[in-house]
């Protein structure tokens, strides 16, 4: 065997037979069942025998074309062998157990006949179709993301587990006793790690732990080769998929680790040069070696089997799903004509806000073009009523209005509450504008020797654009932005920044060095024209208050330079009347153009970025305009998973951690986006806090937990700055 070449399914299981001979006393081949056309399925097994062992699973080759995947597993095999005495503890503590080739016909078939097939050679209705048997395991199996049509690539099967190859997976993995602690699956191509969930929206209860492992491998990857795997769940990173051996093995088998890895590469597809084989398995045996350290410092017992809309006559925000191409842009025409409110997108649904007196006539129009949708919220005004604490007058409830002008010209207006500096903010309620600032101006009076605010610019409409700085004087500091209401719905977002601000500055000489040589520059209300007016007129409203023609607005994450326009109306608006609208050109807005001065001309070096956002629950890192990963992806994800690795100890919720594109949507022209490749901040991020079910009507009692846990998740991303730059001298950050 060598790794210069692909070689057929012979000279593999070859291979396998010549290490048992070998090394007799390690590894030991056999076979776990037969496939459709009378091939082994063959198992090779590399153990020291210590009854103690976790047991990993590594197979590949399940879809026959993909001829690199099972390169690398024999790859990986072949370097455990014969070096399994050199090897560190968290590789010869395990019992290994490869199947380089799970679908034995098919690689046959694709070595003889057809380069490029993909399924096993199963029979239907008298013809060799073949089931995916990637598409055949039962979590899931039927859904979304598979095909009953034998004829289609990704045909699932008449039922799950039909086929030999798959239930002689499962019943290894599930049917002899061995308690697996790893699994891994190899294919190819898209350089990307994967884990559960792929077949349902739903994250798997574990992804921050799976999260963790991801980071941990594209790190070592990136370090050995200096390519870049992305990570994510598979609907983020790929697509959605139904029945597939990932899903199964931690859903129904138990496994704690569950990885699909998608090898090289995004430009030769299937067909890699065999010149790259060496190269690949390389980077991928320093990944698992990468995983077995993190497995063996991360203890987990055995998984429990993981089980895997009405018209009313209130206001109502639904969830939309796509099916098909061309459907999103048929919902935004509908915002277009007044039909409804866009809340939020992201790739796969969409929230709309629709009024009671068109409910019919959207849901119509949308079961016409067979859109599928449900009830998020079943009624606005009581969601707003209880976001507020009852400030919300009950002629503000009337949600059955005539039009969308008579909703934005609703008044939501708060009491105004009695201000008094030095007592304090209290984060429980949302404040008007006037409140925020005359909070900032106490934080000086309390602290002048660390605070101090100043107006970097003015709106729209001439409101003062405030912003506080937090600092020692030391003028080594490296430099911290913090940000929010950008869009001046999210007003959770200015509570998470003022309750940010206001803990750092009453426990400065509490806090450790990571935090006080740090300059925090704190801009709570980025839109004060917009806050305002979500305040007073439009709780929905989203963008600046800026006037063109005869629309209102520019969306401020879509005015800044970098990738400003591309992707046309994919990645933001050329229409004034839509809430994406980009502006008619970058920086066109006094809000946008007072930040980038803010930063640029500052004398501080800014090291971070964070502009809070909200709903999702979501850390998400450049780039939004591009599919591509940034240069610095896997920094930018190791940092993003110390965050939420922070706020999932801290109160338990899981946030997603992924590039913009990867975990929403294209987005042209975003303030994180131009931070990281303008203003060169190594390390930006938009944080989409909660919360999913309240939309953007995060209830009040909310606000104290959620700004807790993301204030350890900010504390976390200091601490890890600091440990890449511990000097000027030897900064590993991202230049």
């Amino acid at each position: 065997m060598d790794w210069n070449d692909y070689h057929t399914l012979d000279v593999i299981h070859g291979f396998m037979d010549d290490l048992e001979y070998d090394y007799p006393s390690i590894c030991t081949a056999g076979a776990i069942g037969k496939s459709l056309e009378g091939r082994d399925l063959k198992i090779l097994k590399i153990s020291n025998s210590d009854t103690t062992n976790a047991c990993v699973w590594i197979d590949a080759g399940i879809h026959a074309r993909e001829w690199i995947a099972p390169a690398v597993a024999t790859y990986i095999a072949n370097h455990i062998a014969t070096n399994f005495n050199t090897m560190p503890n968290s590789v010869t503590n395990k019992d290994w157990y490869f199947l380089p080739v799970v679908n034995p016909d098919g690689y046959v078939y694709s070595h003889t006949v057809n380069r490029l097939w993909r399924k096993n050679r199963a029979w239907h209705a008298g013809e060799c179709v073949g089931v995916d048997l990637n598409r055949n395991f039962s979590s899931g199996w039927g859904g979304k993301g598979s095909s009953g049509n034998p004829a289609n690539a990704f045909y699932r099967g008449p039922e799950a587990f039909s086929e030999p190859e798959s239930s002689a997976m499962r019943d290894m993995l599930i049917n002899t006793g061995i308690s697996f602690k790893v699994y891994i699956t190899l294919h190819s191509y898209g350089q990307v790690i994967i884990f559960p969930f792929a077949f349902k929206e739903d994250l798997c209860p574990d992804y921050v732990r799976l999260l963790e492992g991801a980071t941990v491998m594209s790190k070592a990857i990136y370090e050995a080769s200096g390519n870049t795997y992305k990570v994510g769940i598979s609907r983020d990173v790929m697509y959605g998929a139904a029945g597939t051996s990932n899903d199964w093995s931690y859903g129904e088998a138990g496994i704690p680790f569950c990885y699909l890895i998608e090898l090289r590469s995004r430009k030769h597809k299937f067909k890699l040069p065999k010149e790259e084989i060496e190269e690949t398995g390389n980077e991928i045996l320093n990944c698992v070696k990468a995983l077995m350290e993190f497995v063996d410092k991360h203890p987990v017992d055995k998984l429990k089997n993981i089980k895997v809309a009405p018209i009313s006559d209130k206001t109502q925000v639904w969830e939309v799903k796509f099916v098909r191409e061309g459907q999103r842009y048929f919902v935004k025409s509908l915002d277009t004509v007044g039909a409804l409110t866009i809340w939020k997108e992201e790739r796969s649904t969409m929230d709309i806000m629709v009024e009671s007196s068109r409910s019919s006539q959207v849901a119509g129009m949308l079961h016409e073009r067979e859109i599928p949708f449900s009830v998020a919220i079943g009624d606005v005004g009581l969601m707003m009523e209880r976001e507020q604490g009852g400030s919300f007058s009950k002629n503000n409830r009337r949600n059955s209005a005539e039009n969308r002008n008579k909703i934005r010209r609703q008044s939501v207006t708060l009491p105004r509450k009695r201000f008094h500096p030095g007592r304090g903010m209290d984060w429980k309620n949302y404040h008007r504008l006037y409140a925020i600032y005359n909070f900032m101006d106490s934080l000086v009076l309390e602290y002048p020797y660390l605070c101090s605010v100043s107006v970097i610019g003015k709106s729209a409409e001439g409101r003062d654009i405030k912003m506080l700085k937090i600092s020692n004087g030391n003028r080594d500091n490296a430099g911290v932005w913090l940000d929010g209401s950008i869009h001046p719905r999210e007003w959770i977002s200015t509570a998470v920044v003022t309750f940010i601000a206001d803990r750092i500055v009453r426990t400065f000489n509490e806090q450790p060095e990571s935090v006080t040589n740090k300059d925090w520059y704190i801009l709570p209300v980025m839109n004060p024209d917009g806050y305002e007016y979500t305040h007073t007129h439009d709780r929905m409203w989203r963008k600046n208050r800026a006037r063109y023609g005869e629309c209102v607005g520019v969306d401020l994450n879509r005015n800044f330079s970098y990738g400003w326009g591309e992707k046309g109306e994919e990645g933001s608006s050329e229409d004034p009347g839509n809430i994406f609208y980009r502006g008619p050109k970058p920086f066109s807005e006094p809000e946008t153009v007072a930040v980038k001065k803010a930063i640029l001309e500052s004398d501080t070096t800014f090291k971070v970025f964070l502009s809070f956002h909200s709903y999702g629950e979501v850390i998400i890192f450049p780039w939004g305009y591009t599919g591509d990963p940034c240069p610095d992806y896997v920094e930018m994800l190791e940092g993003g998973t110390a965050m939420a690795k922070a706020i999932h100890d801290a109160s338990g919720h899981t946030y997603k951690v992924g590039s913009t594109k990867d975990l929403m949507y294209f987005a042209s022209g975003t303030s994180t986006d131009w931070s990281y490749a303008v203003a060169n901040i190594p390390y930006s991020y938009m944080v989409e806090l909660r919360g999913k079910k309240h939309r953007f009507l995060l209830p009040k009692e909310e606000i104290v937990s959620t700004a807790s846990e993301v204030y350890s998740g900010v504390m976390r991303l200091m601490d890890f700055v600091d440990r890449r730059c511990k000097g000027v001298g030897n900064c590993v950050c991202p230049k």
